[in-house]
């Protein structure tokens, strides 16, 4: 009677084993179909980046406000050139205290200058960071968005061939998300 216990009792553990891996094999079906549906794609965002019209608009607006703040510069430059000029024509004749006085005055103007260029540096790396993220802010908005229209579950991003390793072409999307983003800003 013990015996069939034991056996009874070790059949049960078996059945239960079983149905265990039975679960287990269900869910591992379920998991492996839903990653058969998940859909993936992937976008160069050099590419991106470099073609897109709005990109190429700030790039122009920077290079124009580049030009203006050299000119600014230039117009500063050259007269203090000119005093530079006459200081050394004119040292060998002045008195040592003239002479300080002088080298004082332009140093000074040097170092206006200096600053000058400095803050225009930093104005012109403040308005190129604030614009790159607010483009890098629409881009992403807009990949977001595209991938919700398209069903895609997934698009990664990359830099030229360095993270995707390999991609069928099929999965890229960069040069359709290209489009619309040109399309997209040309509206505005």
């Amino acid at each position: 009677m013990f015996f069939v216990y034991i056996f009874a009792q070790n059949l049960n553990q078996q059945f239960k084993i079983l149905k265990m891996k039975k679960i287990l094999i269900i869910a591992f079906a379920i998991a492996l179909a839903s990653c058969n549906q998940t859909k993936i794609a992937y976008i160069d965002v050099e590419v991106i980046m470099k073609d897109y019209s709005a990109t190429k608009a700030l790039e122009e607006k920077l290079k124009a406000k580049q030009e203006v703040y050299a000119k600014q510069l230039d117009s500063l430059q050259g007269p203090f050139q000119l005093k530079v000029q006459e200081y050394y024509k004119a040292a060998p004749q002045m008195t040592p205290q003239k002479r300080a006085e002088a080298e004082g005055a332009l140093q000074q103007e040097q170092q206006f200058l200096q600053a000058r260029q400095q803050q225009a540096s930093e104005e012109l790396q403040k308005e190129n960071l604030e614009n790159s993220e607010a483009l890098t802010k629409k881009v992403d908005s807009f990949v977001a968005d595209y991938a919700k229209a398209k069903g895609y579950q997934l698009i990664i991003g990359t830099s030229g061939k360095g993270t995707v390793m390999y991609g069928d072409e099929k999965m890229n999307v960069t040069a359709d998300i290209l489009a619309l983003l040109n399309k997209d800003y040309s509206k505005e």
